[in-house]
């Protein structure tokens, strides 16, 4: 058998032909491709051509992918080889003394000559040196690793390619700006410290740390050995993008910020750390997926001393007053999503996100403007409270987001509010122009979920919502009260019309401020009380705190809907509609409204996508059928697809009585067109000259209508109804007006 080579190694030599303790090889590396030279394991690759591939998040799909809502661009496996910087040195306006007790301005530009790149501080004499301290060819590590040269020069120091001469592979060299400046030399042992010990799919991996001379002081400089990433930081791909197009499309933005976020979610809570520096220069899109790679300003949850690092556009400006925090990291987010998706101040820290108004994809996409202030919010208390709960919003939102774009549903069930209750509106007897009781849909809206690990989390699943007397009789009198059964009296109270409702809900404010689910009871309260304006600040107030949540949608169309305006209850319902075909109560709203704009159309679409599986969905196919009957102005020309659509009442599964009296409503139109004068449709609108399978004609309507009345009278329930059907059908009977 082979031994290894190195010197102090000697371990087996496996049958990848690599050592199996240290990896350095046995034999040259193949060559990538058959037209590139065998190279030697201490040289480098030469790159390879763009072979794309592209980065579709599906189901089951790596770790990293973990969203299959979006389709993110093209990133090329071996492309992406970042350039070595032809003659790298320190911009100008960084250039300082590096003796951190000085700090004095060196190397600028006087009287028209460029500023010196190295030389001697005027003002303490420390020796400077703008340029990288790893020169390409240089061996770092024992020999390991061999300098390519810089391609970056980051906040805190320079970054250089380098090849991996153990285990042939490009791998990524971080070091010091000056590794005698303490606050610098913090920053990059917390970086090294946050790194060495990660392992999320979202965060570059560190590979080990090696040292090296420094070319000026000769003391050992530490340098951070990573994984190297073929693709680019978001920075970049935004950069690429046309004139007439440059920003990226929302939902790759949503995606992005998902990402970041799943990082963000490990780093506080299972490392108990800080990032501090989000921008879009620090997150890369790889052939790996996308990454965090540079936790230089990383620190502990509970580190209120360490320096403060970050960009100016993305960090909040109150972290150097009140430090950094969770709400500061995700405030960086929602900066950065701004800044990747509409026309933003990257440099100004307290430029607000724009109104709607001002930006068409804010109008267009209302859920993410939402959701972008409250990242954003000048009060960190008001901004979300965990990554977790920012990215549930956001997949929420990104879900309206691509049924828009798609025109299909991406249903998804809440983790805040159960199911709605029960729809309401869906009588085909007052549908549509009838609005549904007020209370009854009210009360019929999702109710907030309880927490499972609430101490009565068994009893309150155990009472039925179907009783508020037994509720409230079984939860009030209990001597324990936890805060979800205070919630669910609260509930049972607005059901019951009680009056102490509202000093229920502020003595739940006082224990627990800024509860969304305080200010969902308010409005629900202010709703069944018919006080629709201060209903409206309450939902508003909950849809800003959660703008992916459909329920706070549901009551807002609602509110609008009591205001008589058709056109903003219809944008809410049809939003909720869209993207989760559950909330049939939506459907049945959207075409209320799309049927006071006079859009017949629209309003049997909304009813038609019901799902089959649905158990209003004989009864949405019903009234999209009357929704056109009703529709049609007297002894004027029906929608074009009246025939057709009346045709599917013989085969819709219902009763005879509601069957007869939707056949009578159609016919009863149909007669009306025709005593008008009016010319019998063309056949491109009734193909059949038929309707009910009679003659479309005035006889063979006058016909179907009489036995239509004539099996409805007999099964009246009263006899008066009995008469009145009676008279209708001799009314009809063809030998009336002959």
């Amino acid at each position: 058998m082979t031994t290894c080579s190195k010197a102090g190694c000697g371990a087996l030599i496996g049958d990848d032909g690599y050592c199996t303790r240290c990896g350095t090889a046995a034999r040259p590396p193949s060559a990538p491709t058959a037209a590139s030279p065998v190279l030697p394991a201490t040289s480098p690759p030469v790159p390879r051509e763009p072979t794309a591939r592209l980065l579709t998040h599906q189901p089951g799909a790596r770790a990293h992918h973990r969203n299959p809502l979006v389709n993110l661009p093209e990133i090329p496996v071996n492309d992406q080889m970042p350039p070595v910087l032809d003659n790298p040195q320190v911009p100008e306006h960084k250039r300082l003394c590096p003796n951190f007790r000085c700090r004095h301005l060196v190397g600028r530009a006087r009287n028209g000559r460029p500023g010196r790149v190295e030389g001697y501080c005027p003002q303490c004499g420390t020796r400077f040196s703008f340029r990288p301290h790893l020169q390409p060819g240089v061996l770092v590590g024992d020999g390991q690793f061999k300098v390519e040269g810089a391609i970056a020069h980051g906040g805190l120091g320079w970054v250089y390619r380098a090849w991996d001469c153990w285990v042939p592979r490009w791998v990524v060299l971080k070091g010091l700006i000056d590794p005698d400046d303490p606050d610098n030399r913090q920053a990059a042992v917390a970086e090294l410290a946050a790194l060495a010990d990660a392992s999320h799919p979202n965060i570059v991996t560190v590979l080990t740390v090696v040292k090296h001379p420094h070319p000026l002081t000769g003391r050992d400089v530490d340098y951070i050995v990573m994984e190297y990433l073929s693709g680019k930081p978001l920075k970049q791909l935004l950069e690429q993008r046309p004139e007439t197009d440059p920003h990226l499309p929302v939902d790759q933005a949503c995606g992005y910020a998902l990402e970041v976020l799943a990082a963000l979610e490990y780093l506080h809570v299972k490392r108990g750390l800080l990032y501090c520096d989000l921008s879009a220069d620090n997150v890369i899109h790889s052939a790996d997926g996308v990454k965090l790679i540079d936790l230089g300003a990383v620190r502990r949850i509970d580190d209120h001393h360490s320096p403060v690092w970050g960009k100016r556009g993305y960090q909040d400006p109150q972290i150097r007053t009140h430090g950094p925090s969770v709400a500061t990291d995700l405030y960086a987010v929602g900066r950065m999503m701004a800044v990747l998706s509409i026309p933003f101040p990257k440099f100004v820290d307290d430029a607000p996100i724009p109104a709607p108004d001002k930006v068409p994809l804010l109008a267009q996409y209302p859920s993410f403007a939402r959701l972008l202030r409250r990242a954003t919010n000048p009060d960190p208390r008001r901004r979300f409270a965990s990554a977790a709960e920012m990215a549930d919003q956001l997949s929420a939102v990104l879900r309206e987001v691509r049924a828009l774009q798609e025109g299909v549903p991406f249903p998804a069930a809440s983790t805040l509010f159960g199911p709605e209750l029960r729809v309401v509106g869906a009588d085909p007897d007052i549908f549509p122009r009838g609005q549904p009781d007020p209370v009854a849909a009210a009360l019929a809206l999702p109710d907030p979920q309880a927490d499972p690990a609430d101490p009565h989390a068994g009893l309150l699943a155990a009472i039925s919502t179907e009783d508020p007397d037994e509720t409230e009789r079984v939860l009030s009198t209990l001597p324990d009260p936890s805060r979800e059964t205070q919630l669910r009296v609260v509930r049972a109270r607005i059901e019951l019309r009680r009056p102490d409702t509202s000093d229920d809900l502020d003595a739940l404010e006082r224990q627990q401020p800024g509860d969304w689910r305080v200010s969902w009871y308010r409005g629900l309260s202010c709703l069944v009380s018919g006080d629709t304006d201060a209903a409206e600040q309450h939902f508003t107030a909950v849809l800003d705190a959660l703008p992916g949540e459909a329920a706070p949608k549901l009551a807002l169309a609602q509110c609008a809907a009591r205001h008589g305006d058709s056109e903003l209850a219809g944008s809410y319902y049809a939003t909720v509609w869209r993207t989760d075909r559950a909330y049939v109560s939506a459907a049945f709203g959207l075409a209320r409204c799309r049927f006071a704009g006079g859009d017949l159309a629209g309003t049997a679409a909304a009813l038609e996508a019901v799902p089959e599986s649905s158990r209003y969905a004989v009864t949405a196919q019903l009234c999209a059928i009357l929704a056109r009957v009703r529709g049609c102005p007297h002894g004027q020309l029906p929608v074009t697809d009246f025939f057709t659509a009346a045709e599917r009442l013989t085969m819709l599964e219902l009763d005879d009585r509601r069957r007869e009296l939707a056949v009578a409503e159609v016919l009863e139109t149909v007669l009306r067109w025709a005593r008008a004068n009016r010319p019998w449709p063309p056949r491109e609108m009734a193909p059949s000259r038929t309707l009910f399978g009679y003659p479309l004609d005035q006889r063979g309507v006058r016909d179907r209508l009489e036995i239509a009345y004539r099996r409805l009278a007999r099964q009246a329930l009263t006899r008066a109804e009995r008469i009145a059907f009676v008279d209708k059908a001799n009314a009809r009977r063809n030998r009336s007006w002959i």
